[in-house]
């Protein structure tokens, strides 16, 4: 870097720090300050904390019962969420600086900012992943879209560390997309902070590394993952155990009883057999694995597909999921519109704008219609997924995709509306 391009990147980061401060100076005097949530991230900052405070074990059920006393004011009830340490102990090194920040409404504050700048930066570098370029105007527009869209925003407030994966997980892919494999390999363990979203793409990442021989990918993720575990290890011996565990309870910790969507379908809104479920479960988990085993020697295109496939399917699979997951599934979305932008110009920019409003309302309109008390319904899990997983099949690279044939009959459509 040159001494002119080290100037301006000091500039840059002193009024990128000057911005965050003001933002959540003005989130915590407007917002955190009068409406206290983000109970997500609470359970996770006084838990994990306990252990810069006082030492104090952040899986032990005296730290855990602080956290519910400061979060409910009183022990948790049989059914709420219990506010437990539910994560990897290594995941309170994204946070631990603000453990030296008394006030919980600061705190967050600053980590609501801080979601929203990882949240806007991992929409532009997914863009770059799939090398979908709009116009600025609709640049504009998508960054707006991602901040205020109902998955997005609703992880914001709740302070869920679902963004921070999302972030990683593009930034991995666009690390492999440069041939940055150490870097990759690296970046992509941080995404074992939610396994529930990460348990099926890091052994597909593994996977076709290994089939591509780019060996630095593991040694990125091995070198990392030691690091975050054996660093763990010496904070406190026993947390996997302990962890673990946790995953065992988690539908007693979470005061949940929503778990796969396939569970959703099958068991909630159909009242079917567990049986049917499983036998559901086990049908997206052969189409993962047989997605993993044909994507095994694909080139870049083929692998991007594949991934999103993947990051579809975990949402089917994964024992929990939730809406606030639905960050990951930008990367596959911003594939089909890097997709329809190349195929239908320029008509398909309006397509995109139409599809981007229809989520933003969408959504928040299906959450508002059936909302709960304050608690949203399974039905607004559905929609979204859904329909991305039928239109990322159909957009599956190839000739005479259905993508294709479908783009195709709307574009001749849509220019004989224009004619009429």
């Amino acid at each position: 870097m040159t001494q002119m391009g080290r100037a301006r990147f000091a500039v840059l980061a002193v009024l990128f720090v000057a911005l965050a401060l003001l933002q959540s100076w003005a989130t915590f005097r407007f917002f955190t300050s009068r409406y206290p949530g983000g109970n997500d991230f609470y359970a996770r900052w006084a838990n994990g904390c306990a252990l810069v405070w006082s030492g104090e074990n952040p899986y032990s059920e005296a730290a855990t019962l602080q956290t519910q006393i400061g979060m409910y004011g009183r022990p948790a009830r049989p059914g709420e969420d219990l506010a437990a340490f539910s994560y990897p102990l290594y995941a309170l090194f994204a946070f631990w600086p603000l453990c030296f920040i008394d006030s919980y409404p600061l705190v967050q504050a600053i980590w609501m900012t801080l979601m929203m700048y990882a949240l806007l930066v991992g929409i532009v570098v997914a863009a770059r992943v799939v090398e979908w370029r709009p116009p600025r105007w609709l640049w504009g527009l998508t960054l707006v879209w991602g901040v205020l869209n109902y998955p997005h925003a609703r992880a914001l407030i709740l302070g869920q560390m679902a963004t921070l994966v999302f972030l990683v997980t593009a930034a991995a892919l666009l690390f492999i997309k440069c041939g940055r494999d150490w870097a990759a390999g690296a970046v992509v363990a941080v995404a074992t902070i939610k396994p529930q979203m990460s348990f099926l793409l890091i052994p597909w990442i593994l996977w076709w590394s290994a089939w591509q021989s780019r060996w630095r990918v593991w040694k990125g993720f091995g070198l990392a993952m030691g690091l975050l575990v054996g660093g763990s290890f010496l904070l406190v011996p026993t947390w996997l155990s302990e962890f673990l565990l946790g995953i065992r309870r988690y539908d007693v910790v979470s005061g949940t009883d929503y778990h796969s969507l396939t569970w959703i379908i099958a068991c909630h809104f159909l009242d079917l057999s567990p049986v049917v479920k499983g036998i559901g479960v086990g049908a997206f988990s052969l189409l993962a694995a047989w997605t993993m085993w044909k994507g095994r020697r694909a080139d870049w295109s083929g692998f991007l597909w594949s991934t999103g496939l993947i990051l579809i399917l975990t949402n089917f699979i994964a024992p929990r999921t939730a809406t606030t997951h639905y960050s990951m599934l930008v990367l596959p979305l911003f594939g089909w519109f890097s997709c329809v932008a190349e195929r239908w110009k320029p008509r398909g920019t309006v397509l995109l704008v139409a599809v981007e409003a229809s989520l933003l309302v969408g959504q928040w309109g299906l959450f508002l219609a059936s909302v709960d008390g304050s608690y949203e319904t399974a039905l607004v899990y559905l929609p979204f997924p859904i329909s991305l997983l039928a239109l990322h099949v159909a957009s599956r690279p190839g000739e005479a995709s259905m993508l294709t044939r479908w783009t195709d009959a709307i574009s001749t459509s849509f220019g004989g509306w224009s004619r009429g």
